[in-house]
């Protein structure tokens, strides 16, 4: 039996059809790199939309805390049909994103379960960032570059990648020390201890985020949502389901794309099941460091 006609159909049919559909919306909405999109959410939560981190508060498919989703929310909620709620949250005298009752708090934090709002609001994120990390900079961002930003918030990201253009031989713990006690898997070495420099920990996630989103871009298809789909699916958005559809692959002959993206999804997977029975899966976000999967 030869390949299937479309790789990216049988590969999409792997994944949770409300992440990928979720995910697709999103890049529409925001005119944000779909392969950039689908490899964070590999990184982030392994395509899980229930993921919780068990060091801090971040949740979601896109692993946000508390502090950045009430931030986004307050921005963007108008936009995906959430308005009434993100009147309700308030600014310090700090510029810090608060919610006074505590009910109506727990509920707006709550919509990060919502992949198609958890989605959405990635986009708008990497966009912010890239719009201030690349002012910061001076010059265009790369996927990683992006990711980074995602990781480390754009005040981190802009030390770190200056860093890398400058001094790419800094030891990364001394130039981020907060964010390196709270990811010690990417800021040491497992075996040795020993604490890797801002050109080595670019250059591993560089790799990875390159492979995946290239992998997975081909998910994107023709048939993404707008921005007005978006905010009307939000409340509507199906539950993600934890348990997958059996493929059966007897016969087929796949190729080599389709070999490769197949690996991406299924490296994600295999790494949340270890941190199921293991350790408790938390990767980091930027406004609040926490423990993330080692690189």
């Amino acid at each position: 039996m030869t390949a299937p006609s479309n790789p990216s159909s049988a590969l999409a049919r792997a994944i949770d059809p409300a992440i990928l559909n979720s995910i697709r919306q999103a890049s529409a909405a925001t005119s944000t790199d779909f392969g950039l999109l689908m490899a964070q959410a590999a990184q982030e939560s392994g395509f899980r939309a229930d993921a919780k981190s068990s060091t801090s508060s971040a949740a979601g498919l896109f692993q946000f805390v508390d502090s950045t989703w009430l931030d986004l929310v307050k921005r963007f909620g108008a936009k995906y049909g959430i308005g009434q709620l993100a009147q309700k949250i308030t600014l310090d005298g700090n510029g810090k994103a608060s919610v006074s009752d505590p009910g109506l708090r727990k509920k707006i934090l709550a919509l990060r379960d919502d992949p198609t709002l958890s989605a959405a609001l990635a986009g708008e994120y990497t966009k912010l960032n890239q719009t201030e990390v690349e002012h910061a900079l001076g010059h265009k961002l790369q996927r990683a570059d992006l990711y980074m930003a995602h990781f480390l918030g754009a005040a981190g990201a802009t030390a770190f990648l200056k860093a890398v253009e400058t001094r790419g031989n800094t030891v990364a713990a001394d130039l981020l020390p907060e964010a390196a006690a709270a990811n010690q898997s990417v800021f040491y070495d497992g075996s040795t201890g020993r604490p890797r420099t801002v050109g080595e920990i670019y250059q591993a996630f560089a790799s990875k985020i390159d492979r995946e989103a290239g992998a997975l871009a081909g998910l994107g298809g023709s048939d993404v949502a707008t921005a007005g789909d978006v905010s009307a699916s939000v409340q509507s958005a199906p539950a993600f389901a934890a348990g997958k559809s059996s493929l059966d692959w007897s016969g087929v002959t796949l190729s080599p794309q389709l070999l490769d993206m197949l690996n991406v999804v299924a490296l994600a997977a295999l790494k949340m099941a270890e941190k199921t029975t293991t350790t408790p899966y938390s990767p980091a976000q930027p406004a609040e460091p926490r423990e993330r999967r080692s690189i």
